[in-house]
């Protein structure tokens, strides 16, 4: 057989290593990160549903942070989306703690 393909010497397939996951099309994390900052923009002028969106966004976020392993494509989109649902639902707190004083 003569076949160039067939030839494993000097082709550099070993080089590449395994294949690695594609996690951006994990379920919940693009809808996540929009209903995080939604939730976040909602928290300066709108308390209760900021908190009502900033939790679906947190649930949804959570979902997909359960599915992507650490340093994996996609992540930081995840992370972004939880800093931004919990800082919502900590200004709404703060702006609620401020109101009773």
């Amino acid at each position: 057989m003569n076949d160039p393909r067939a030839n494993i010497n000097g082709n550099n397939l070993f080089t590449l290593g395994a294949p690695r996951a594609d996690y951006t099309k994990t379920p919940g994390r693009v809808p996540g990160f929009w209903l995080s900052l939604g939730g976040f923009v909602l928290a300066i002028v709108f308390p209760f549903p900021a908190v009502i969106v900033a939790v679906i966004g947190l649930t949804f976020t959570m979902q997909a942070y359960r599915v992507i392993p650490v340093r994996a494509r996609g992540r930081g989109l995840v992370l972004a989306g939880l800093g931004l649902s919990i800082g919502a639902i900590a200004l709404v707190l703060l702006r609620s703690i401020a109101s009773l004083f």
